[in-house]
């Protein structure tokens, strides 16, 4: 039977492996990111032509945007998480992110295909109004 790499490991601290663990996970490069500001809450875009989510993977999907978040200083309970994808004629499509909190940390999401016009009029709106996340 074959083992994690990063299974415990008894004659290592709990501190040290947890650091382990963290370093090999994967990052959200901010070139990728951009972030809007709108009635109290905070629109975390994230560009989904080039930054592949881990959907499947819930685990590493709520370290992903933990450290995301984290890194921009955003309010955990504000923030909406929005990923972007354009297709190749420049027909945008969001997906939103509900994220559930629970300690400071993420422990569901709920993704959520915007379809409705309204909602994917506005979301473009918010999304046109972005601000890069280098600059945050």
């Amino acid at each position: 039977m074959a083992t994690s790499q990063h299974a415990f490991q008894p004659n290592i601290e709990t501190s040290q492996h947890v650091a382990q663990v963290k370093a090999t996970q994967p990052a959200i490069d901010l070139e990728h990111v951009s972030v809007s500001q709108l009635l109290g809450r905070d629109y975390l875009f994230i560009n989904t032509k080039e930054v592949e989510l881990p959907l499947k993977n819930p685990g590493v999907m709520y370290g992903l945007l933990d450290d995301l978040i984290q890194q921009l200083g955003l309010a955990e309970t504000h923030t909406v998480a929005v990923s972007v994808e354009e297709s190749p004629i420049g027909t945008l499509s969001f997906t939103r992110h509900d994220l559930t909190w629970y300690k400071q940390k993420i422990c569901r999401i709920n993704s959520i295909a915007i379809t409705h016009v309204e909602q994917h009029e506005f979301m473009e709106m918010i999304w046109r109004c972005s601000t890069a996340a280098l600059i945050y």
